[in-house]
């Protein structure tokens, strides 16, 4: 209908982009300008994702569905949640509830620092109907507010560069959203876009079928991955710790880097660091 509408008025590109954006749909940035859109259609390994996120029994079955096919287009760290109006001078409310892949170190920093209140992808989620990627939103480099360069600039040092949101506009007017962020994304790729978008919007399908919480989960982590971070913390061995759980080095290793990437980093004295300053991981 947009643009019909376009044709009809003979606008020119840019004028054609800014009615698009107007009417809030999904605008690619300068960066990926020359993607043929038509081509953003799931393939039938999405649609198979897709059918077993719709079958699964539990939100925890229906999340490992997803994680395992977003984690191939590079999206690893991701979290659910509901965004509502809020009153008392606040614009809006965020209540996280799947934060098992959250990038944890991040969103404590995020939420120290107040970043809800100045965050335009969090203004964006509530406005639009459609998916996007931080990169269509901040591709041209033109970011107006140095607090809000400030906070990507921050997100850096968590190893959080780009991020893609997926909003589901809900009856009763709130939106329930999966935000995933990454260092590294092929935003490029019309497959990445289109198993992106199948995989979160099947997610946020199954998960409201199911039943939300009914109150924001908080960030924590689990006690194996506490338990990961104060020994290596205290200097141990992956070798030591292998031979404690009784497990495969290789599996140690990779539960480490997990527990690490959740702190935007893949040095795990830094992970416990960071995790001890926002308290954690506590001392013994």
């Amino acid at each position: 209908m947009i643009h019909r509408l376009a044709a009809v008025l003979d606008l020119d590109a840019t004028n054609r982009l800014a009615m698009l954006k107007a009417a809030g749909f999904w605008e690619a940035s300068t960066k990926v300008s020359n993607l043929d859109t038509s081509s953003n259609c799931h393939t039938n390994a999405d649609l198979d994702t897709v059918i077993s996120i719709e079958a699964a029994g539990s939100a925890e079955d229906a999340l490992e569905i997803a994680a395992a096919a977003l984690a191939r287009i590079g999206l690893t760290q991701f979290f659910t949640g509901i965004l509502e109006d809020a009153g008392s001078g606040r614009r809006f409310q965020i209540s996280h509830h799947q934060v098992l892949r959250a990038p944890i170190g991040w969103m404590l920093h995020y939420g120290a620092r107040n970043y809800a209140a100045i965050d335009p992808l969090v203004r964006e989620t509530k406005a639009r109907h459609l998916p996007f990627f931080w990169s269509d939103l901040f591709g041209s480099g033109a970011i107006p507010l140095p607090a809000v360069r400030r906070m990507l600039d921050e997100a850096t040092d968590f190893r959080v560069c780009n991020g893609f949101v997926m909003p589901v506009h809900r009856a009763d007017g709130k939106v329930h959203a999966l935000s995933s962020m990454a260092q590294d994304l092929d935003v490029r790729d019309p497959s990445v876009r289109a198993t992106a978008r199948a995989v979160s919007v099947a997610l946020l399908h199954r998960i409201d079928e199911l039943g939300l919480p009914e109150a924001s989960v908080d960030l924590t982590l689990g006690q194996i991955e506490c338990d990961l971070l104060s020994y290596l913390f205290e200097g141990h061995s992956i070798d030591w710790i292998a031979d404690r759980y009784r497990s495969d080095r290789t599996d140690i290793l990779r539960a480490v880097s997990a527990v690490c990437a959740k702190f935007g980093t893949s040095d795990s004295l830094e992970a416990g660091l960071r995790a001890r300053r926002i308290g954690l991981l506590t001392s013994n």
